[in-house]
């Protein structure tokens, strides 16, 4: 058993060097079987112990009335305390003291009794009055053994001093505890003494050592809700998103497991939801189901809160906070979230009065900077987060998070060598923050030795090192063109140069972004720099990207960093769609399900579309629905509008002032143009048959398919649910074609069922079957893009059919990718040219981000001598395939046989750089030769030669080249 050293583990970071650190989260190590189950149940000999196992299940009004009926037995003083902790958990805080008061002064009885009584004054804010209990049993005599009961006491004592702020008096209070464990008066076999000792060593701000007496007490036994939540509570102070055990999760999941309407449970439970996937719908729920059984609970409060403020909905923030804070008037966390609504709703009066009053309570709480910076953060205000964490040092120099945090956004500012000052400092501190570790030895690794930083007229732009040359011949100037395209528009010079930063890997760009090593997208901006993935690794349109994220350097700072989520990047979007037709996204089936399934919210809450997103592809219709909404409004309005609105939100104006001044509407009828406006848009899809897409949570679908038994349409969701779910099984599929079979017999004509026993055939390898029930489906006049594409699947040995289904589908739908890209494939196997480079034609302006496309129309057109057409595929192409050796090479064709031949050499010495065979390689030598030879420059012609027969003794031109 190591000592505990609750203070000090900045320590462990003296060894740590700065290029090859090693410090790592807290950890919580894989949990035995018996530990993740629900306790067993146990068989009561008494009303007692029926109370506590009801109490233990939170089954709360049977364990008040069983503790009830154990009153008048000779366990009255247990009964008593029963009844205090169910008043206690279901939030009748003023019942507590009255089941306390006549418990008795029994060994024990009477500290818990006083533990039970502060507790409910604690929540209530009425910290002197808890002190005041808690000092008739707590702290212990100097160098004296206290029971375990008298230790929870001094816990709740230190906890309420440091929440006053009075931080040495609460460590003074705390510290015995941890003496108890290294003196080894906490046993081995104590599992709830060593939880106590956890939750000291957490509260003194030391998670390793609170880690490791939390196992102990594990081990000991202790898998009680109380030690979970506060394992909960450490493991989401200290959260490591890259630990695929989830601890936080695992934790909270086993106490809700426990105790299912444990209101604590369910909030910590809302707060993993948010902490690691952002689930704001599944959040609220469990923070309304805390407040059904306690509504009282300062905590719920403050999710919901959170939630409302970050979809910027600040007056319900507002009213959730207020709601919060009636039952406890000095909640820490709520009245800094109210700091945090004050900002963001631009009242600097306010704002520094919500401030002052929280350090007013708790001199010393930083943690209210943290909060206030996490919705700053949100809403793209990576300055304002620097100064707020500079305060926040000033309040408490020892906040290693708010040194993390300062140097994080220090980084992002374009200020890396303070932002890496800052985070080693972090890291002396707390070795534990992941973020802070991943970022460090990015820059002390990754860029030091790889990458490299050039200076351009406007930007400073970070290569990798093996790819700056190719990369350096096209992002400057392009990004130059933008730069000049947006001066124009926005008639606004952002603060420059502006940081562009391309990573080659996907861990780098992923860390250097949020400090983790995963994320899904392909670039970021934080208003004075952004970062994007090359072409090294992965196969995008570089070129949309950048143009992409540049525009937000506008939106950013033209707004003051105010523009709201869904503005800012449907604007990027269009930015992309007005500079290059190519460059738009074809999502209107995935608009349409949403505006058919009603989650599309209204124009001036857009933003809820990215926070509410239930999966990935919401927030790409999200991005989707915002461009088509810029769209519309710039078509109606003018792009000038667009530029009022930046100003206005710029000035501190909120959304709905912004569309009626700038637009001269109001916010109500924007969205009915725009509902409008999208029925012509999606016109189509009304005319044909579109299945079910989205289901919502598999749990929710399946207690609406048992709630109604006879609707056929909620056996369908419920059977498509289940098929969507992971793991798929044997047994999953065998209940997907249940509930088919229920819904078919409810209704024998309904489509979705009927289509979804087709794809359900399809994948059983079964395609007659699949063929003749949709076949039958068409027969019956119920037919689309879907369908057809299921046919087709089902007749892909048959040619003709297949090949008709094909064409029958990109008809419904000429927007989709699919269709086009296996009548493509089908016309070159089959040796139709025509028909393959009407498909690629088609497929180059829906598939912006696919080279192959590219690169195979190219081939086409310079082999059929299409050269003018050749040139505009080929500057498209640039962009999506600018390591693509080929691509560069056909371009450079196409440009010489049109005479430019200036060009064509600067495609193929840019061919020249690309990855490629030595065959390739020495073919691209060959052809520069050969072009500096027609141009009568001898001796160039014979360097490139040379270089040809390095890479390629036998190429038969490079023989007769001099």
């Amino acid at each position: 058993m190591r000592a505990l050293r609750a203070r000090l583990l900045l320590l462990l970071a003296l060894g740590a060097t700065e290029c090859a650190r090693t410090g790592t989260a807290v950890k919580r190590p894989a949990r035995s079987t018996s530990g993740v189950s629900a306790a067993p149940t146990r068989v009561a000999r008494d009303p007692l112990q029926a109370a506590r196992n009801a109490l233990d299940a939170s089954r709360y009004a049977d364990a008040a009335a069983a503790f009830g009926a154990a009153l008048e037995g000779n366990q009255r003083a247990e009964a008593r305390l029963g009844l205090a902790e169910v008043a206690l958990i279901t939030g009748r805080y003023d019942e507590v003291s009255t089941y306390t008061k006549g418990a008795g002064s029994a060994p024990g009885v009477r500290e818990r009794g006083a533990i039970l009584e502060a507790e409910a004054l604690q929540r209530q804010g009425k910290l002197d009055e808890a002190e005041a209990v808690l000092r008739r049993v707590a702290p212990r005599a100097k160098d004296k053994k206290a029971s375990r009961e008298v230790c929870r006491a001094e816990l709740l004592l230190g906890e309420i001093l440091l929440e006053r702020g009075q931080n040495a008096e609460g460590e003074a209070v705390l510290m015995p505890i941890i003496e108890d464990y290294n003196n080894k008066r906490i046993s081995e076999k104590d599992g709830l003494g060593l939880a106590i000792v956890g939750r000291a060593a957490h509260l003194l701000q030391s998670p390793q050592d609170a880690n490791d007496a939390f196992n102990e007490a594990e081990q000991a036994g202790a898998a009680d809700v109380q030690t979970l939540l506060w394992r909960a509570e450490l493991f989401l102070d200290k959260f490591d998103p890259e630990n695929p055990q989830d601890p936080a999760r695992q934790v909270t999941s086993e106490a809700v497991e426990k105790a299912p309407n444990h209101p604590e449970a369910n909030v910590w439970m809302a707060q993993v939801y948010l902490a690691d996937s952002l689930d704001f719908d599944r959040a609220e729920r469990l923070a309304r189901q805390a407040l059904a059984v306690n509504p009282k609970l300062s905590s719920a409060y403050f999710v919901l809160a959170g939630i409302a403020l970050r979809d910027m909905e600040i007056e319900l923030a507002e009213q959730r906070i207020q709601e919060g804070l009636k039952y406890n008037p000095r909640d820490l966390a709520l009245l800094s979230l109210r700091a945090a609504v004050r900002y963001l709703a631009d009242d600097p009066t306010g704002f520094e009065s919500a401030k002052k009053r929280v350090l007013s309570l708790s001199p010393h709480y930083s943690r209210m900077y943290d909060t206030i910076g996490e919705y700053a953060e949100w809403e793209h205000r990576y300055e304002d987060i620097i100064d707020m964490m500079r305060e926040a040092l000033r309040v408490d120099p020892d906040d290693a998070r708010a040194r993390a945090q300062l140097g994080l956004n220090l980084i992002r500012s374009g200020k890396e060598a303070d932002g890496l000052s800052a985070l080693r400092d972090a890291f002396r501190a707390d070795p534990s923050n992941v973020r802070v570790l991943n970022t460090l030895n990015l820059y002390e690794k990754d860029v030091a030795q790889s990458y490299e930083t050039v200076q351009h007229p406007h930007f400073n732009i970070r290569y990798h090192k093996e790819e700056r040359q190719i990369l350096e011949r096209y992002v400057p100037q392009m990004l130059g063109r933008a730069w000049g395209k947006m001066l124009k528009y926005y008639r606004f010079v952002p603060q420059n140069p502006v940081g562009i930063e391309l990573y080659a890997e996907r861990r780098q760009f992923s860390v250097r972004t949020s400090g983790l090593r995963e994320t899904a997208i392909q670039g970021v901006c934080f208003g004075k720099t952004l970062a994007a993935m090359s072409l090294k690794q992965e196969s995008f349109n570089l070129g949309m990207t950048l143009w992409h994220e540049l525009s937000h350097v506008f939106h950013i700072q033209l707004s003051k960093n105010r523009v709201p989520r869904w503005f800012t990047e449907g604007l990027a979007e269009y930015e992309t769609l007005a500079e290059r037709r190519e460059w738009k996204r074809e999502q209107d089936p995935d608009l349409f399900e949403a505006l058919r399934s009603q989650r599309l919210p209204q124009v001036a809450h857009m933003s809820q579309a990215f926070t509410r997103a239930e999966e990935l592809s919401d927030v790409a219709t999200a991005y989707y629905a915002s461009s088509q909404i810029v769209t519309m409004m710039v078509e109606r309005y003018g792009r000038p509008k667009m530029v009022k609105m930046l100003e206005l939100w710029g000035k501190g104006k909120r959304t709905d002032p912004v569309v009626l001044e700038a637009l001269g509407v109001a916010s109500s009828e924007l969205d009915a143009q725009f509902r409008q406006y999208l029925e012509g848009v999606l016109k189509r899809y009304t005319q044909q048959f579109m299945p079910l897409r989205r289901t919502g949570p598999l749990e929710a679908a399946e207690q609406r398919a048992r709630a109604n038994p006879n609707d056929a349409r909620a056996q369908t969701i419920y059977a498509l649910a289940l098929r969507r779910a992971r793991p798929e099984n044997q047994g999953r599929r065998a209940a997907v074609r249940r509930a088919l079979d229920r819904a078919l017999k409810l209704d024998p004509k309904l489509p979705d069922a009927r289509f979804l026993v087709a794809r359900v055939q399809l994948e059983e390898k079964q395609p007659a079957k699949a063929q003749a029930t949709l076949e039958k489906m068409v027969a019956d006049g119920i037919d689309g893009y879907d369908v057809e594409m299921s046919l087709a699947e089902a007749k892909s040995v048959q040619k003709q059919a297949f090949r008709a289904a094909l064409e029958t589908a990109h008809r419904f739908d000429p927007t989709q990718v699919e269709a086009l890209r296996a009548l493509a494939e089908l016309a070159k196997r089959e040796g139709r040219g025509d028909d393959e480079l009407a498909a690629l034609r088609e497929l180059s302006l829906l598939d912006e981000h696919n080279a192959e496309t590219y690169e195979r129309l190219l081939a086409l057109l310079v082999e059929r001598e299409k050269y003018d057409e050749a040139l505009q595929v080929g500057e498209a192409a640039i962009y999506a395939d600018m390591r693509g050796l080929e691509s560069h090479m056909l371009y450079a064709q196409a440009l010489h046989k049109k005479g430019q031949r200036v060009k064509a050499l600067y495609e193929l010495e840019s061919a020249s750089l690309c990855p490629g065979k030595p065959e390739q390689l020495a073919e691209v030598q060959v052809r520069l030769a050969e072009l500096y030879l027609a141009a009568g420059q001898r001796a160039k012609a014979k360097q490139y030669a040379d270089r040809a027969r390095e890479l390629n003794p036998t190429h038969p031109r490079a023989g007769q080249l001099p």
